[in-house]
């Protein structure tokens, strides 16, 4: 092996233990990060990939007893105890969705905001996803994307083929802002 390869190998652990610095930090501070990037009161969020509800209890709080905050997610286990979490908080604006997909269960341009925070990497088809992100999303709603295991021109390519313009990177680069940038025709 090179010096140069040491080198290499050496440099991306240390970038690999910013971005797990970076994450601990932004599930510390998910309440502030989610006002950052615009998550307001009377919304609706989808929190994708939403786990035990390390954003989607911030963004109940946030949206209040006037908003919803949809947690998807394909674990039984996570989203059990992301309701336990809720309860424990009691929160009423949280709705449970069992699956991975966004699909007719959400109607066309209804929603917010929808967070993939550190889960793209688990999704199969991305295009879908965003396909189906960009259906629900109102008109000038956002997709904000934490891709800590994908680049982030790879994120940027997928969501800039569809109708999607990216506002701007945040915290560093580390968060990308999409928008919703025409109106559809209504759903049928």
């Amino acid at each position: 092996m090179s010096h140069k390869s040491k080198l290499e190998k050496h440099l991306g652990f240390l970038t690999d233990l910013g971005e797990f610095r970076f994450k601990r930090w932004l599930d510390a501070n998910a309440y502030k990060f989610l006002m950052d990037v615009g998550v307001g009161v009377g919304q609706k969020v989808l929190d994708v990939g939403c786990g035990s509800g390390t954003y989607t209890i911030p963004a109940a709080k946030i949206v209040g007893e006037s908003g919803i905050v949809y947690a998807l997610d394909t674990s039984r286990q996570v989203l059990d105890r992301m309701e336990e979490r809720a309860a424990r908080e009691e929160l009423r604006n949280v709705v449970r969705v069992d699956g991975g997909e966004i699909d007719d269960r959400f109607e066309g341009s209804s929603i917010d905001h929808v967070l993939l925070i550190d889960v793209l990497q688990e999704i199969r088809d991305r295009g879908a996803m965003f396909d189906g992100i960009y259906r629900v999303l109102k008109p000038g709603g956002s997709v904000i994307v934490y891709p800590m295991h994908m680049a982030a021109e790879d994120v940027i390519e997928i969501a800039l083929k569809k109708p999607f313009s990216r506002v701007e990177k945040k915290f560093g680069g580390r968060i990308l802002v999409f928008r919703k940038t025409r109106v559809d025709e209504p759903d049928t």
